[in-house]
């Protein structure tokens, strides 16, 4: 939006020549355009504010009002006036002009005029600039940003103060400091049952959303000696942070008794889930859960950690049908000395079950997880794990192992995978067989470059556009009805504490165990108030029941 005058101080197009690539045009306000006096050499800046801001109100200054306007111009002038008195002529500078017969003026010359590079070229105007006119820079976005600031602050600040508005605010900020405790969820039905104990639905008091809550017994982890396991799975959930492929971990906290993760809620199910209601996946729902389960691994990988528990049912879906990786019990920090089998049996690699001549365990790394990806990428595409199916229970039988368990193992070890041609087409067969590859240093996405780049290249993947993948934009094929998608509490059972662990003693040193367990994370809160306040301005103030009328901060259940 130029100015009216035909000479502009800094024109339309030196601000288009040089910020082009990272600046939308339209968006720029006509205050930056000041005009230069017609006929002149120099630039006057005094007395022309009004000419500068001349039909600002029908500008895109950021949508201010005509009064907020109209305290601009008259800041602005009244910063300028106090400059010109306080200051005298200095190397062309500061001074008068002679041609207008304005004194004490700020005169730029022509040399001198308003460019991107001003603030550079002229430090003792800024100088000047700052000490009399309580602005710290003469940048003309920093000048406009500021001027507005200041005069929000005047005009709307004050009666901000005074509002319900900022009662409200203060409500949500002390609810931010003030530590997370149990009484502040409602638990609702059972989801799920871990190791250490089972997967609540949830809802928060304080704000009416709802997550997934695992509950895990202090007890239960003593006895089994287990708390490193918990450990590495509440650090690498606050390592892998908003991460879109990875369950985000959003409270975490304790009592006397448990510790707790409060976790996103997938209302959709687990792949598992859907895959035994389905048989198989489409292609194109094949491809999009692949892709996200691939940059879900590799942002494990990128914080150093190994996940070791890829299987479909540790896929979830959301309620619009987004993929995350979830459950991080087994997530370990990849070290040089990693060894021991862990995960689900027909989805471990190779490596996590070879010995050396000692008969130990051999040592493996990141690569463990791309196997995994490949026994579930044959999973979604033929129905059925290559390594569970009974063709590898056939082949470790007939070669002597007698259990189910050592079959399924030695097939790992030792069987090609067979790839129906019936149910995969070519570039599928290709990408299962070099994720499969028992050697892994010749696993693809193992190699010299290693990473998800590798598998990324892939053909499979070419019709794919991984930057609406990556950037979360990626509508997906499909969407789980709207329905408990797990199985019945009946189904899932529930713990006996009491009768097995009665025996179990907590003392100081599970106190310094959990010293640092509890963490809030901060955009998850941010996130609850905003949802909260749209729902209120959409449908009005949340009735509560009496019981609750006289807490300060529980706004809605």
């Amino acid at each position: 939006i130029s100015s009216s005058d035909n000479n502009p101080i800094f024109s339309r197009r030196d601000f288009r020549d040089t910020y082009e690539d990272s600046v939308d045009m339209e968006s720029v306000p006509k205050i930056l355009f000041a005009p230069r006096e017609e006929g002149s050499k120099n630039a006057q800046i005094t007395g022309k504010i009004e000419t500068v801001v001349q039909g600002a109100n029908n500008s895109c200054l950021i949508g201010l009002k005509g009064d907020v306007v109209d305290s601009i111009i008259s800041y602005f002038s009244s910063s300028l006036s106090k400059l010109s008195q306080n200051t005298s002529h200095e190397s062309g500078l500061i001074g008068s002009d002679t041609k207008s017969g304005r004194k004490g003026s700020l005169v730029l010359s022509k040399e001198q005029s308003f460019s991107p590079e001003a603030p550079l070229k002229m430090p003792k105007l800024r100088r000047f600039w700052s000490e009399y006119s309580g602005i710290g820079s003469i940048d003309v976005f920093d000048l406009s940003e500021q001027l507005v600031v200041e005069q929000l602050r005047i005009k709307y600040w004050k009666k901000f103060l005074r509002s319900e508005l900022y009662k409200k605010l203060l409500n949500f900020l002390w609810y931010k400091d003030r530590k997370v405790v149990m009484e502040d969820f409602f638990t609702m039905r059972v989801l799920g049952r871990g190791g250490f104990g089972l997967v609540h639905a949830c809802r928060k008091g304080t704000s009416g959303k709802l997550y997934a809550m695992k509950i895990m017994k202090k007890r239960r982890i003593k006895q089994r000696k287990s708390y490193q396991l918990t450990l590495n799975e509440r650090n690498a959930l606050v390592a892998i942070g908003d991460c879109p492929f990875v369950i985000n971990l959003k409270y975490s906290f304790q009592s006397e008794q448990e510790i707790y993760l409060v976790l996103d809620l997938m209302t959709g199910g687990d792949l598992g889930f859907h895959l035994s209601q389905k048989g198989l996946f489409p292609r194109k729902e094949v491809q999009y859960y692949a892709a996200r389960i691939l940059l879900g691994l590799q942002a494990l990988h990128d914080r150093g950690y190994v996940y070791r528990d890829l299987k479909p049912e540790n896929c979830l879906l959301a309620s619009d049908g987004r993929v995350k990786l979830t459950d991080l019990g087994l997530c370990v920090k990849a070290t040089s000395t990693l060894h021991g089998a862990a995960g689900t049996r027909g989805y471990w690699a190779p490596e996590m079950l070879r010995r050396d001549s000692a008969g130990k365990r051999m040592n493996y790394g990141k690569s463990v997880d791309w196997f995994s990806f490949g026994c579930c990428m044959a999973e979604f595409i033929s129905g059925v794990n290559p390594f569970r199916c009974e063709a590898a229970l056939n082949f470790g039988l007939e070669s002597g192992r007698s259990t189910k368990e050592k079959a399924i193992d030695h097939a790992i070890l030792h069987m090609d995978p067979v790839l129906d041609p019936v149910k995969y087409t070519e570039d599928e067969a290709d990408l299962c067989k070099k994720l499969l590859d028992k050697n892994e240093k010749a696993r693809i996405g193992c190699g010299s470059t290693g990473g998800c780049e590798d598998i990324m290249s892939h053909a499979y993947f070419n019709d794919l556009s991984w930057e609406q993948i990556v950037s979360d934009r990626k509508k997906p094929p499909f969407v789980p009805a709207r329905d408990v998608n797990a199985a019945s509490q009946s189904e899932i059972g529930m713990f006996n504490e009491d009768k097995e662990y009665h025996d179990i003693k907590l003392d100081e040193t599970d106190e310094k165990i959990y010293k640092e367990w509890d963490w809030t994370n901060s955009r998850a809160y941010a996130a609850e108030i905003i949802e909260f306040l749209i729902y209120e301005r959409e449908l009005g103030e949340p009735l509560l029941p009496v019981e609750y009328n006289n807490g300060c901060c529980c706004v809605i259940l």
